[in-house]
């Protein structure tokens, strides 16, 4: 979980400093621009799945071992 949280709030971070480096000096163009920043919105939801799917795993998992559900 501590993993995917930081592997999110970096593909945040980077996308808000793109956008922000790409309003005010214009270092690339729209067309590569867009492709970078719809990549980074991917790999941000792809990691963010990941993280949820695998704590909803690792509490089913704790909740068995402890007779909590069959």
């Amino acid at each position: 979980m501590k993993t995917g949280s930081i592997i999110c709030l970096v593909l945040f971070v980077a996308a808000a400093i793109l956008i922000l480096a790409q309003m005010w000096f214009t270092p690339l163009g729209a067309e590569v621009f867009t492709k970078v920043l719809i990549t980074l919105a991917v790999l941000f939801v792809v990691a963010l799945g990941v993280t949820l799917v695998k704590k909803e795993y690792l509490e089913e998992k704790k909740m068995k071992d402890s007779g909590y559900i069959d």
